[in-house]
């Protein structure tokens, strides 16, 4: 399957078709410190991701327009 880019509202690109469910990755949102995580899942299109923190563990969904940067850990 060929990878859509997807943009979001700020113009800002979140390229996470290179995220696998089970891949560690630092958290980035656009307030507060960077954390680790896992990612979960992911859908087909990679426009949401889903990721399990470590601390607090906690899962949560973000959409490619949230503006949440996710870096391979």
């Amino acid at each position: 399957m060929k990878a859509t880019s997807l943009v979001g509202e700020a113009g800002m690109s979140q390229n996470w078709s290179g995220l696998q469910p089970g891949q560690q990755v630092a958290v980035q949102e656009p307030v507060g410190e960077p954390y680790p995580a896992i990612v979960d899942a992911i859908t087909e299109n990679f426009g949401v991701v889903w990721i399990v923190a470590e601390r607090p563990y906690r899962r949560r969904a973000f959409d490619y327009r949230e503006g949440v940067i996710l870096t391979p850990a």
